[in-house]
């Protein structure tokens, strides 16, 4: 830095993870800090953004000097060691509330944490709180905006935990999926959304819109930061209510050591793709071939046709299964939307449930062949 120059200083939120971590591991910055400054934050711009249905703050800053402490001691209790994150309010966190985006929701008080939670605390997160979702999680909208154009949307149903991110809340936070309710949000806000394969992270603890297809994931703000995270929530032995088809052998065998084979499927990426969007997409493939990536263009199997009927109608029908005591009860008190979609999952039978299911299947193993 040359003289007369003045050095920018960042407030901690504006960290990355990777950032943080290696501030916390360094001295340079405490949990306790880190906590803070985000908290300043949810202060100062949550009466115009609302991403936040409660925030834990006591709590939180408790944990973090907790946190502190512990880091002067030498113990480290994982790679999230004093990193405050932000939790949709559809996961279960021990000793809070869990609302689901609606009145409708018989509050619960859980004793204990959802398997995801649970995971993230013996890494060392810190949860700052529970982030707005739409009602159970559906598509009618939520309360809150977008950071960027609070006359915009933020997308849903994640839509909380999307927007804190973005708006520097948090460095990152939990969202779920059942169709694009964490990549949706993840790219109105800018931000990076992590959806895992299926059966990769564990539900329970976790509000069901459709028990076979429902994703926990989160959102960040760096790819470097969701290899962080994605071990942390990963399980070793998940148990997934309809598993996914074995692929063939002859895809799993792989040269410990070489490059990746990525997978491009042109007709889906491009068919209503804005130029900007092509040009990026054209630039990221560029990237991964000159970093040594193999990158194959593959079409879909005829069973594709099938796939966004078998996702409505598996959707709808599993909806109603959870909802349906509830919605008997209240259907004129459900909001519009998830009242619609609701009415169609009890009008499904059995037998086009079970032939959607085998639909799907179909289309998983030609996929998994290709």
């Amino acid at each position: 830095m040359q003289s007369g120059e003045k050095k920018i200083v960042r407030e901690p939120r504006e960290l990355t993870i990777q950032e943080a971590v290696a501030a916390l591991s360094s001295g340079e910055l405490t949990a306790e800090r880190l906590s803070e400054s985000c908290l300043e934050r949810i202060h100062a711009r949550e009466g115009a953004i609302h991403a936040w249905v409660e925030v834990y703050e006591e709590q939180a800053l408790a944990e973090a000097r907790r946190c502190d402490e512990e880091m002067k001691a030498g113990m480290r209790r994982g790679p999230l060691h004093g990193i405050p994150l932000g939790v949709k309010d559809i996961i279960d966190v021990r000793g809070q509330w869990t609302r689901c985006g609606t009145p409708l929701y018989p509050a619960t008080m859980p004793r204990d944490d959802a398997p995801v939670i649970a995971r993230l605390r013996r890494a060392g997160a810190i949860f700052l709180g529970k982030t707005e979702t739409t009602p159970f999680a559906n598509n009618d909208p939520a309360i809150t905006r977008n950071p960027w154009n609070p006359d915009h949307t933020p997308g849903g149903s994640s839509s909380g935990s999307g927007a804190a991110v973005a708006d520097r809340m948090c460095p990152a936070a939990l969202g779920t999926q059942t169709g694009g309710s964490l990549l949706r949000p993840a790219a109105y806000n800018g931000v990076v959304g992590f959806k895992a394969t299926y059966g990769e992270v564990s539900n329970e603890g976790v509000l069901p819109n459709s028990w076979s297809i429902d994703h926990v994931g989160f959102h960040c703000r760096s790819a470097a930061d969701a290899v962080i995270l994605w071990p942390c929530i990963r399980e070793c032995h998940p148990r997934p209510f309809a598993r996914m088809p074995e692929p063939p052998l002859r895809s799993r065998r792989r040269i410990p050591g070489a490059p990746p084979r990525l997978g491009y499927i042109r007709e889906f990426f491009e068919a209503e793709t804005s130029p900007e969007v092509l040009e990026n997409m054209a630039l990221a493939r560029e990237k991964f071939m000159e970093a040594g990536a193999e990158i194959v263009e593959i079409t879909f199997p005829p069973s594709f046709a099938f796939v966004g009927a078998c996702w409505s109608l598996i959707k709808q029908a599993e909806l109603y299964t959870y909802h349906r005591h509830l919605f008997e009860a209240f259907r004129d008190d459900y909001p519009p939307k998830l009242k619609a979609r609701l009415e169609k999952g009890a009008a499904i039978s059995g037998h086009e449930y079970v032939e959607h299911q085998r639909y799907r299947i179909l289309f998983q193993e030609e996929m998994s062949e290709r």
